[in-house]
Formats: structure tokens, C-alpha cells, sequence
């Protein structure tokens, strides 16, 4: 029997029309104007507005000019072609019936790794988001699968599930050619054919002569076209017209025309059209009465709530919370809320049990409880009335006050007991509060606990209003053989799991609690995080060093995918080694960043053509599991070539006056007014630091480079590689190494635990980037406030602090902050530096508490010697080992004393004398306390380090202790009483510049 032929492109589309229509959609059609998305189709961002339901679903041919690669790439163009089906309200099943379309177009899951990867949504021109999944067929998205939560700046309700399917990707899988340009369109002609030859000519357009003041004008003329309608009542003309600015922003875009501010101007431009159409459909539809929803049946009346049920012995609880994939952060963070309200919760109810447990994988949140009693526990408490004497005459009659408290008590009054308590005899009542029925109990608590787990963005799905990470689609509520009936997010508790879904997602049924770990394991799901994290470990160590090579730890990554998969396999894929010649970082971020993949090195740290995936599944079928992982790498792959081949083009130079394009901040200007700043202030760090001749030539000209590489078309689609960009670029064009070096070094550290800048001139301007940030920055107003700091300032001052103590660099805060002002566009005022010169502070202190140094030893040296981090944090290093000898008390006490002599005698308006006169002196002890402090002042000075001081304090604390117990300081006579207070105040000023003792435990 012959293989059967592949479906063509348009068989895929017939067959897609043919199942959403039987699911009763609406077949529309591609609207007239040119869409970025299926999305903008009048058919989806307009139809989800209001109360109607609507079901639709039509292909889209969608245009992204800044996505066209003219035809040199597989799979990237600026013309794709999306199917989008609208399902409004939520169905509840729509993943099931999604997998059911792809099952249509003959995917078999048990053959290939279909994956639910958290990508939320956002069209800033038509103020709408929405919250889901990009959908992965063996590594590639062939699907973005979205809850709508909001359109035109409107709120949507009920929700609508909204699935865009990559058609041309789709049609790559099932066809198996290597490139879009190859796929069967008809069975007679290729998609080529059909379209290659526009794509090129729409690319140089696009790219080389869409005219940009004409395209300006164009927008203009569209927003008041789109203006006048709005006014006009005009709803589908006036969209027409926001389209059209969209298009035309998108080309503007594609010409690199678009700055950070101008983007964010055009976005509000557009918004705000959209919001006024939007509004103007729902008036509309309101108007007509809403006629669709006199088409939708009536929803079935809700079935009666199942009785308790009663249970007499301890039994093991379950509670499994089934959801659609939860992102993986989100999985995290619900298992550690899990963890922490679970035993808060039964305990506050007196549930008593001998263990807890918390599992969790993207589709189930899981709460075992071992040995639940099946009553709360129950407790007595003694209610206190009044005093003993006050409720019982001399008789031991009961008075009136004794028998109104009984009466209020709901108790006899021989019920009253005596206790002698603390502050008296009194009369009280015990009270017993009997235990209750366990399943009464958790009926109640157990959708309290569910929804006590909170998530950093949520989202609505149905009727009941319920806001969840993702949707729960099960319940499962078990207390030994009966179920816990309740009800959450419209969902019934009950006895059913699922399966994993390369099976199909299978009903499971449970005879009881105890069941569970069984049924799980035969279904091959893996709960437990950390053996999930074990086995990719183990297994991706095995298969690196079968090829000769290790996997870089990578403790983020192996979380995260250990969280996207319940059984998770790893398997091993290779790519040309001809790919090798680009950056090795681009590769990594690549694979990292957009596949989730490890990477395979070498021995001496060289990368190796291979990558480390994990797949949602068995084995079955794994050989084409690699199969489309590798195309997917390889089409990644040439995109990146094509930029880094784009961008090598000119040298690194010629991409400073695109710099002008990209706003740093409004007020600062843009990137390249900071790189002026930079050529301006570097210089000056670098004097501060010392550095050389031959190094200050390296750091002027890394300070002109060092941003170039943000308008490099490599950098603008990974940000991340900024400064590794500029390195790699600043060496190609022939940069001594000592600037390229410098460019990558400024950006150091980037995270916490990154590498440090090594060199000199590398150190010099990461200190001036920071410094120009953190001052121009404060000085507009964008001081980091809670826990918003958009531009990363905190972490802009912990590099630097951690640069300057890292290195051992003495730098003084000050200076280099009024250097840094005296660059910048916008006044800069004493008290500004004051607050950026507190927030550095601020992060030292933070660093050296985390460090586990005493508090009062920070502050103690923070307040002499802040100013200057790396001496500063060599001091408080000196200091706690100081503090912590046996001796310290007896010299700190010494010290001391002096200063609040000297703070006494000031608040009763005694003042010290300039400067000690000997003459006065009328005892030996004062002279030898004065020679004493003599010789300390010539070892000890405001630079010295502490041990200096402490070695003066030792040889001081004896004649200091001498002169208290034989010199009366307060003297009558004022000259003595002055002159002797001088000499404490020279004792008191020896730590000045080096430590404010004063703040140290036991002064």
C-alpha cells in the first residue's frame, strides 16, 4: 500500500474550515485590509467586545514587514498566513478541541512533543492582551492559544478564547520539507511559486524604499480619516482607517524609523482610536438589542450540591487541582503558597494529621494529607468573669453580679469556678468547643485554600468572575473513599483526574485517596519537582558525555523545563557544525532563550553541534521528536545568521547615528546623547582610578563604542546580548582588544553572580555608565520607588559597589557623582546627590548585611568611611573581627566614656577648649594621658585603617581608665574643666574618618 500523500497547504485549510465549522463556527473570510494578525480582523478585536456569543473562524493572510528576510530564510517572511477561530464564551473544553483539529490534519501526539508554553499577548496599538500559550509541535510554535481579556481598552465579558494557527508552519511538519518556499500549495504548485516573488519585492520595499516622510504624512492622514468616521458614528470605516495607521506604523518600523518615545507615541495615537471604535461597536450592538444573544440556548439549571458524607476513621486526604499548563514561575510559586497556607489553614481549623505533602506539574496542583482525623480537635477555654470578692458575698452566696455573668455565660451558676490568677482571685466558666465533622470542615476550607494561591497576573476564563493563573478545568477531593463535595471557578470537586496528555489527557478514575500515587505513576507522571529535576540531570549528563562534551550548569533552565513537562525525556539533536562560526553566546542565547535547550561544550569550554531537549513524553516516536527539534534550531539558526551577517556589513562605528533613534529616557535625551556623556565622564573615572596613558586612549574610544551595538539588528532581537555584540563586532572591524574588551565589560554584572569587569579601562567606564545613569536618573525624578525600577537603578548601584569592593578600588562617591552631574542635560542639585549618594549607600549596606556582618559594625563604619565602598568594606571586614575579641569591651568602654563626658558637659553648656594647654595640667595622670594621646595621634589618622585605631585604643584604656578615677573633669575652676574636656575630645576625635564607635553594641 502506498504511503498517503501529505496534506497541501490548502487541504490543510479545507480540513481546518471543515472541523471548526462542525463545532459551529462561523466560516469567514480575510478582510480586505492588510492585518498584522488574524487578531485585528473585524471578525475577532470587535466581535469579542460585549455580551454576545460568537464562534468564527478564517484564514488571515497577515503582513509584518519588519519580519521579511527577502525568501532567505525557511520559515520567516513578512506575508504568513494564520488560521483564527473565536470561541465566545469559553467552551470549556477549547485545549481538547484544539488537539482535536490537530488530530484532523493527522498529528499523532504519541509521535510528536505537542507543548503548552506560556506567551501572554499584547497588541499596544489596539489596547488589547490577553493571557496563554505559544502551542509547540517538537520545539517549533505553530500556535498562539489566548484568553482575551481585554479589547479597545475594554474589559471582556464573557472572556473569548482566541487560537492562531501558523498555517505555513503547520503545513512544514506535515509535508517534512525543509523550507516554507518548498511546501505543496495544490498539488500542482509551490508555495514559491506562488509567492516568493512578491515576497522579495514586498522585503525591498519594505526595506529599502518605503519613503519615511511620505509614510509619516500617510499616518496622519489616516488618523484623521479614522477620526472623522469616529465622529461620523462610522464603527467598520473608522477600524479600516486604524489598520491603515497600523500598516503604516509597522513599515515605518521596518525602515528603523521608530525611536523608544516615538514608539510609545504612536502606540498611544492608536490606542486611543481603537478604544473610541470599540466603543462605538459596543453602543451600536447595544442599540440593535444585543440580537445574538437571543440565538444562544439557555444554560442548563445548576444539579444539587451532594450531601455530606460522614467518615468515622482518620483517612488520607487528597486534593488535586487540575488546570490548564500553568507557566512555570507560576507553578513555583502556587506549590511554595501551597507549602506555607495548607498547614496554616488546618491548623487555624484544629484538623489533625500525621503528615503534608505538595506535588505539583504544569496541569496539576496537588495537596496529600496522611491520617486526617475525622473531627477537629476539640478545646476547652475558661472564660474569665468577674473578681472572686465581687461575685460571692462573705457567705459564698452568689451576687447578682455572679449570676448575671452565668445568665451570659448560658450556664448554671455552680458552673462557676475560682482561679487564682496574677492579678487576683477570680470566678470563670469553662467552655468546651466540641470537635466537628472533618468533611463539614473541608467543604468550606478547601476552596478557601485554593483561592489563598495568588499569582503575579491572573486571569478570568467563565461566568463565575474567578481569576486563576490559567483555567481549572478538575477537581479532585477525596477523603479516603468519599468525595469532599464543593464548588470553585464553576468547577465540581469529584473522583476524576486526567492522564497525561500524549495520551490524550484520559479520565481517571479513583476509588480513593490511596490511589492516587499509584494511578500516577502507571500514567508515567512524575509529581515530585526535585525528581523531575533528578532525571533531566541525570540524563542529560549522560547523553553530553556520549559525545564527548558537559552541559553548562544552568540551575534557572533545568527548573523551568522541568516545570513545562510531567514525564519528561530528554533527547539529544545536533546542527550544521557550519553554524559554529558564528558567536558562540549567539548560539546559547538562541537555544537557551527561544527553545529552552541545553547546550552540549567541549572539555575546554568550546561549543559542540549539538543541544539537549527535554520532550513532554515517552520514547515513542522520539527519533521524529529530534527530527523537528533540529529543523526548528535550524531555521533559528539562519536567523541569526542573517543578522549577524546583516550587521557585519559596516563596521561597529557606522551604527552610532541610529543611536539617535532610541530614547534612553525623555529628558536625558537618546542613546547616543548618553554615549556623548559618556566620552565626557569616562575620562574623568578613569583619572580617579589612575590610569594610564595607553589605557585612557582604550577607554576613550570604548566610551564612543560601547552603545553602538543597541542598533545592530542582533542586539534589537536579543536584547541580552548587548555589550557580547559589541565585543564580537569591535573585533571584526579590527578595535584594539583592550576596546572591545571594554565594551563587553562595561555591561559587568549583569545579574547577581555574574563575572566582574577584569580590566582597568573596562572597570572605568562600567563606573561611568552607572554614574551617569543613577545621577540623570534621580535628577528627572525616576529614583526607584517600591518595587518599580523600570530602568534597573538598584541593580546599576550593586555592580557598582560590588566593582569598587570587588577590586579593592578606592573611589570616593562624592566625586565621581559631581562628575557625573556636571555631564547631564537637566540641573542636578546638592540635594540630588545627596539621595543618589544614600541609595549607593543603601546597596552597600544591604550587601554587607548579607555578607553576616553585625549591623551596628556596618553602620559604625558606613557613617565615617561610606563615601568609599572598597575602604569602607575593608574597614567593617576589620572591625567585626575586632568586636569579637574578649578585650573589646573593656577598650570600647574606655573610649566611650569619653564621648558621653563630652556629651553631657555640651548639654549643660560646657564647651572643650580649642586645643589642650600641658600647663594646666595639675596631676602626672593628666600628663601621661596626654603623652598617650600624643603618640596615637601620630599613628592614627582620618585614612588609617582600624587596626591602627584599636592598637592606640589599647595603649589608651589604661591611663584613660587612671585619669577618671583620679581627675574630677567637671571641674569649677573653667580653664581646668575646659582644658580637661580638650583632652577627651582629642581621645573622641582619633576614630573621626575612620569608625563612629558611638553606634557599636555596649557603647
Amino acid at each position: 500500500m502506498a504511503p498517503r500523500r501529505p496534506l497541501s497547504f490548502q487541504e490543510i485549510i479545507l480540513r481546518l474550515q471543515e472541523f471548526w465549522a462542525e463545532q459551529g463556527c462561523l466560516i469567514w473570510q480575510p478582510y480586505s485590509e492588510k492585518v498584522g494578525a488574524g487578531t485585528m480582523n473585524p471578525a475577532t478585536v470587535l466581535r469579542v467586545l460585549g455580551p454576545e456569543p460568537w464562534r468564527v473562524a478564517y484564514v488571515e493572510p497577515s503582513y509584518r514587514p519588519a519580519d521579511g528576510r527577502y525568501a532567505e530564510n525557511p520559515n520567516r517572511m513578512q506575508l504568513h498566513h494564520q488560521f483564527q477561530v473565536i470561541l465566545k464564551p469559553d467552551p470549556g473544553n477549547p485545549q481538547e478541541l484544539y488537539l482535536e483539529s490537530l488530530r484532523a490534519l493527522g498529528i499523532d501526539f504519541r509521535r510528536h512533543d505537542v507543548r503548552f508554553v506560556e506567551d501572554n499577548w499584547e497588541s499596544p496599538a489596539l489596547g488589547a492582551w490577553g493571557l496563554g500559550w505559544e502551542v509547540w509541535l517538537d520545539g517549533m510554535e505553530i500556535t498562539q492559544f489566548t484568553y482575551f481579556q481585554q479589547a479597545g481598552g475594554l474589559p471582556l465579558d464573557p472572556v473569548a478564547v482566541e487560537i492562531t494557527y501558523g498555517l505555513e508552519r503547520i503545513a512544514l511538519y506535515l509535508q517534512g520539507v525543509p523550507s516554507v518556499w518548498d511546501l505543496d500549495w495544490d498539488g500542482t504548485h509551490t508555495y514559491g511559486e506562488i509567492l516568493k516573488t512578491s515576497e522579495v519585492e514586498h522585503c525591498v520595499y519594505n526595506f529599502e524604499l518605503a519613503d519615511i516622510e511620505r509614510l509619516r504624512e500617510l499616518f496622519q492622514h489616516y488618523e484623521a480619516e479614522a477620526r472623522a468616521c469616529i465622529a461620523r458614528g462610522l464603527v467598520i470605516p473608522a477600524h479600516d482607517y486604524v489598520l491603515r495607521c497600523s500598516h503604516t506604523f509597522n513599515l515605518l518600523d521596518a525602515r528603523g524609523a521608530i525611536g523608544v518615545t516615538e514608539r510609545a507615541r504612536y502606540f498611544a495615537r492608536m490606542r486611543e482610536l481603537a478604544r473610541q471604535v470599540a466603543t462605538l461597536y459596543l453602543q451600536q450592538r447595544e442599540r440593535l438589542g444585543y440580537p445574538f444573544l437571543r440565538k444562544a440556548p439557555a444554560p442548563p439549571p445548576p444539579e444539587p450540591m451532594p450531601p455530606l458524607p460522614t467518615v468515622e476513621e482518620a483517612e488520607d486526604l487528597l486534593l488535586e487541582i487540575g488546570t490548564e499548563e500553568l507557566p512555570a514561575r507560576d507553578l513555583e510559586a502556587a506549590l511554595a503558597q501551597l507549602a506555607e497556607n495548607a498547614p496554616a489553614m488546618f491548623a487555624e481549623a484544629r484538623l489533625e494529621y500525621a503528615s503534608m505533602e505538595v506535588h505539583g506539574t504544569p496541569r496539576r496542583l496537588v495537596l496529600y494529607v496522611r491520617r486526617l482525623q475525622p473531627r477537629t480537635r476539640a478545646i476547652e477555654t475558661w472564660v474569665k468573669g468577674p473578681p472572686a470578692h465581687v461575685a460571692f458575698d462573705a457567705e459564698g452566696h452568689p451576687t447578682p453580679a455572679a449570676l448575671g455573668f452565668a445568665r451570659a455565660q448560658g450556664v448554671p451558676v455552680e458552673a462557676l469556678t475560682v482561679r487564682e490568677l496574677p492579678e487576683g482571685r477570680y470566678v470563670g466558666v469553662i467552655r468546651r468547643a466540641e470537635g466537628q465533622p472533618t468533611p463539614a470542615v473541608l467543604t468550606e476550607l478547601l476552596p478557601r485554600l485554593i483561592a489563598s494561591l495568588k499569582f503575579e497576573m491572573s486571569m478570568r476564563w467563565n461566568r463565575s468572575g474567578v481569576a486563576f493563573s490559567r483555567p481549572i478545568r478538575w477537581l479532585v477531593a477525596l477523603y479516603g473513599r468519599e468525595v469532599i463535595p464543593f464548588e470553585f471557578a464553576g468547577v465540581r470537586s469529584g473522583r476524576e483526574t486526567r492522564g497525561p496528555r500524549p495520551r490524550g489527557s484520559p479520565v481517571l478514575r479513583l476509588a480513593q485517596a490511596a490511589d492516587y500515587f499509584p494511578t500516577m505513576r502507571r500514567a508515567r507522571i512524575v509529581l515530585p519537582v526535585a525528581e523531575r529535576q533528578a532525571r533531566i540531570r541525570k540524563e542529560l549528563e549522560r547523553l553530553a558525555a556520549e559525545v564527548g562534551g558537559t552541559v553548562p550548569e544552568d540551575p534557572e533552565l533545568l527548573a523551568e523545563v522541568a516545570n513545562l513537562v510531567e514525564t519528561p525525556t530528554v533527547l539529544r539533536g545536533q546542527f550544521d557544525p557550519e553554524a559554529l562560526r558564528l558567536p558562540a553566546e549567539v548560539l546559547i542565547t538562541v537555544m537557551r532563550k527561544h527553545q529552552r535547550y541545553f547546550p552540549v561544550l567541549r572539555p575546554d569550554g568550546q561549543l559542540l553541534p549539538y543541544f539537549l531537549a527535554v520532550r513532554n513524553g515517552g520514547r515513542r516516536g522520539l527519533e521524529q521528536v529530534r527530527q523537528g527539534n533540529e529543523a526548528v534550531l535550524r531555521a533559528r539558526f539562519a536567523d541569526a545568521a542573517y543578522f549577524f551577517d546583516h550587521d557585519t556589513r559596516q563596521p561597529l562605528e557606522a551604527f552610532l547615528p541610529r543611536l539617535a533613534t532610541l530614547t534612553f529616557e525623555e529628558r536625558l535625551g537618546s542613546m547616543l546623547d548618553k554615549t556623548r556623556r559618556l566620552e565626557a565622564l569616562a575620562p574623568r573615572i578613569g583619572e580617579m582610578l589612575g590610569l594610564d596613558a595607553e589605557e585612557m586612549g582604550l577607554l576613550a574610544r570604548a566610551a564612543h563604542l560601547c552603545k553602538a551595538d543597541l542598533a545592530t539588528q542582533m542586539v534589537i532581537e536579543f536584547t541580552e546580548l548587548q555589550g557580547v555584540m559589541g565585543r564580537e563586532y569591535a573585533r571584526r572591524c579590527g578595535e584594539p582588544e583592550g576596546v572591545a574588551t571594554a565594551i563587553f565589560e562595561h555591561y559587568l554584572p549583569r545579574f547577581a553572580g555574574d563575572a566582574l569587569p577584569q580590566t582597568r579601562p573596562g572597570i572605568a567606564l562600567g563606573l561611568a555608565d552607572r554614574l551617569d545613569s543613577l545621577v540623570g536618573l534621580f535628577a528627572v525624578g525616576l529614583a526607584p520607588s517600591g518595587s518599580a525600577d523600570p530602568y534597573g537603578l538598584r541593580r546599576a548601584a550593586a555592580g557598582l559597589i560590588q566593582i569598587l569592593t570587588a577590586h579593592g578600588l578606592r573611589f570616593s562617591l562624592s566625586q565621581g557623582l559631581a562628575a557625573a552631574a556636571t555631564v547631564q542635560p537637566v540641573p542636578v542639585t546638592p540635594e540630588i546627590l545627596e539621595e543618589v549618594r544614600a541609595f549607593l549607600i543603601g546597596r552597600q549596606r544591604a550587601a554587607l548585611q548579607e555578607a553576616g556582618y553585625r549591623y551596628d559594625v556596618i553602620e559604625a563604619i558606613l557613617a565615617a568611611r561610606g563615601d568609599d565602598p572598597a575602604w569602607a568594606a575593608e574597614s567593617v571586614a576589620s572591625l567585626q573581627r575586632t568586636v569579637e575579641r574578649p578585650d573589646w569591651s573593656r577598650l570600647l568602654a574606655a573610649y566611650s566614656r569619653c564621648v558621653r563626658i563630652l556629651r553631657k558637659a555640651r548639654s549643660e553648656g560646657s564647651e572643650p577648649a580649642p586645643a589642650v594647654d600641658p600647663a594646666r595640667f595639675e596631676s602626672d595622670v593628666e600628663q601621661a594621658l596626654w603623652e598617650a594621646v600624643r603618640a596615637a595621634r601620630e599613628q592614627v589618622g582620618p585614612e588609617s585603617p582600624v587596626e591602627s585605631l584599636v592598637a592606640a585604643l589599647e595603649r589608651l584604656a589604661s591611663p584613660i581608665d587612671r585619669f577618671f578615677e583620679e581627675v574630677l573633669v567637671m571641674h569649677e575652676a573653667e580653664a581646668l574643666r575646659r582644658n580637661r574636656l580638650a583632652l577627651l575630645q582629642a581621645i573622641a576625635d582619633l576614630a573621626d574618618g575612620i569608625a563612629d564607635l558611638s553606634r557599636l553594641e555596649g557603647f
